[in-house]
């Protein structure tokens, strides 16, 4: 379909369905993962692994990195054997993490100073629609350059918004996720409101998504996932906490409160704490049905075994 060559750095959760994407539409693809069962599976659908992020570049015209956090991509990209040395002048870096922009504009620098060229361009939506080639994008950076990369983010998006220089991106992606993480919060306390005051989740499904209430949260997150007990992550705990961290580092730069945003962060940090960070945020769910001993699930949906409702207390006789 097109000779643009792509190295792809990171295969996780988001990363490997994504890479799967770019080699379905034919671009030649090198993969490269600390883990070597993503590493294969990508191979077999026809890529060629890489040894390490500088191999994965060494070729390529467009590199994208899609990893956790931003000291994974100071090392991927800057460390030993990272992207910027194989990284070819002319070429553009694709960094597809939700980082600190700082990070993103001190990548780059180092960039640029190799004559290559870079957009930052962070992913919204699930892991199920990476799968589906239907990401939102935001990408920041020269026009021209975004332009250039536009058939490789078409590849991996359904909507693209250019949000404006380098660095916008990343900035935008934390703003929405400080609204979305957010909103998932207080759906949860109104389902497991709703269920200890005798309501079901179809009717407050019913009713909800007809009126204000009505939020992505409710009808992807509940209604697809938390309403069966399915805690597989779409979007980690762990990440949600991580990005609301980075909404709390821009708010001191920009210096503006985040009265919501640092509540939700505690929030998400309990339930780390009770060893549900590799689960979907929406595990947040189960520490409010602990506290209310009672499960917020589909009739017939079995409850969590991550969630063990105790026996309520007798009420005390005279």
């Amino acid at each position: 379909m097109t000779e643009l060559h792509v190295g792809f750095v990171g295969l996780g959760t988001m990363g490997k369905p994504m890479a799967h994407n770019v080699r379905r539409l034919d671009f030649p693809l090198t993969v490269y993962d600390v883990r070597p069962e993503p590493v294969a599976e990508l191979v077999a659908a026809g890529a060629r692994a890489a040894g390490s992020p500088r191999e994965a570049a060494l070729d390529a015209d467009i590199v994208i990195t899609m990893l956790p956090d931003s000291s994974d991509v100071r090392a991927a990209v800057l460390g030993p054997g990272g992207v910027l040395e194989g990284l070819r002048a002319g070429a553009v870096l694709m960094e597809m993490s939700t980082i600190d922009p700082t990070v993103t504009r001190e990548v780059a620098a180092a960039v640029q100073a190799k004559g290559a060229r870079m957009i930052d361009a962070p992913v919204g939506r699930s892991s199920a629609a990476a799968a589906e080639g239907t990401l939102i994008i935001m990408a920041g950076g020269d026009p021209d350059t975004v332009g250039y990369c536009r058939p490789v983010l078409e590849a991996l998006g359904s909507t693209i918004h250019h949000c404006g220089p380098l660095g916008a991106g990343a900035t935008t992606k934390i703003v929405n996720n400080l609204v979305s993480s957010s909103i998932l919060l207080v759906v949860a306390e109104a389902v497991v409101l709703g269920v200890k005051a005798g309501l079901t989740p179809e009717v407050m499904l019913q009713v909800l998504s007809g009126t204000g209430a009505g939020c992505w949260q409710l009808e992807n997150t509940f209604k697809g996932k938390v309403f069966r007990g399915d805690f597989e992550p779409g979007f980690k705990v762990d990440l949600a906490h991580k990005d609301l961290g980075l909404a709390l580092n821009l708010a001191r730069e920009c210096d503006v409160p985040l009265f919501v945003g640092g509540l939700a962060r505690q929030l998400y940090q309990l339930a780390r704490a009770q060893g549900k960070g590799d689960q979907d945020c929406g595990a947040y769910t189960t520490v409010l049905e602990q506290l209310a001993r009672v499960n917020a699930r589909y009739a017939g949906a079995a409850p969590s075994p991550a969630t063990p409702i105790e026996p309520a207390l007798s009420e005390p006789t005279s």
